[in-house]
């Protein structure tokens, strides 16, 4: 990797009409968000765009500007539509230029058609990425050797990845081992839950003021429903280095307010 900023933040873009039309369920963002969680990054924006180069420089700018660490999802197939890559491209001033390494990966996992003109264009679009001679301006990542299919980076922040969820995951995870050296040693975070049948807003008060108390600690104090059997859950969120602080917060929430710790697996499953 290129680029050497610490990583604090992240921001995710999610691209597609059929996003917005209702045709598709993004599930991008939310493992995007489960992600950010599990490494210690601070998760500070994600947006929905149309298949749009306005909207799409638009958002990918202002994520920028607000994040040190950006991802894109989808936009960069075969189709007219897929206009991702010349899009965020001519957002900082740069070319799309046939990418060789992407087309001979791409050789190794697909056929490519040679003899179907339009058939080929259509698949050369996908190797089509933006180009700089300074690695810093753009850059282009082969994370997981099962996949011909690139991460291309620019301004040293942005990565550009396929809407595809299985796809998209596993590019996410092979960007682990790239950005973990860029991580905040004390980025790491922990989640404390606590259930209770005690209504959010008898409890309003309590959580108030208890937030007060622990923001200079950087913990972030929430509650979150569940109508169908009548209980909240507590989150108690903050730095790992602060485990023992947690531990007696979440024990003191419990206590006031007649509830019980849980673990997120426990969580996930009320949830569902």
């Amino acid at each position: 990797m290129s680029a050497s900023h610490t990583i604090h933040t992240a921001a995710c873009v999610i691209i597609g009409d059929e996003v917005l039309n209702g045709k598709i369920r993004d599930t991008n963002s939310n493992y995007f968000a489960k992600y950010c969680f599990g490494l210690g990054i601070d998760l500070v924006r994600i947006e929905t765009v149309p298949d749009s180069e306005s909207e799409i420089i638009e958002a990918v700018r202002r994520c920028a500007e607000k994040a040190d660490f950006v991802v894109t999802s989808g936009g960069i197939g075969p189709t007219h539509d897929d206009i991702t890559y010349p899009s965020i491209a001519k957002a900082y001033g740069l070319d799309v230029k046939l990418h060789q390494p992407t087309v001979d990966k791409m050789a190794q996992f697909a056929k490519i058609d040679h003899n179907d003109k339009q058939r080929h264009e259509a698949q050369m679009r996908m190797a089509l990425l933006p180009y700089s001679e300074d690695k810093s301006k753009a850059d282009c990542l082969f994370v997981d050797p099962s996949l011909w299919v690139p991460v291309a980076v620019v301004a040293s922040k942005i990565h550009i990845l396929p809407g595809i969820p299985q796809l998209f995951e596993k590019l996410l995870q092979g960007l682990v081992s790239v950005i973990t050296p860029r991580l905040h040693p004390d980025g790491q975070q922990v989640r404390m839950l606590v259930l209770t049948s005690v209504a959010e807003s008898a409890m309003a008060h309590f959580l108030t003021q208890l937030q007060e108390q622990v923001k200079e600690s950087k913990i972030k104090i929430g509650s979150y429903p569940h109508w169908k059997i009548h209980k909240n859950t507590v989150s108690i969120i903050g730095p790992r280095s602060e485990l023992s602080y947690l531990n007696k917060i979440a024990q003191d929430v419990a206590d006031h307010l007649e509830g019980e710790i849980i673990t997120q697996e426990q969580e996930e499953e009320i949830s569902h």
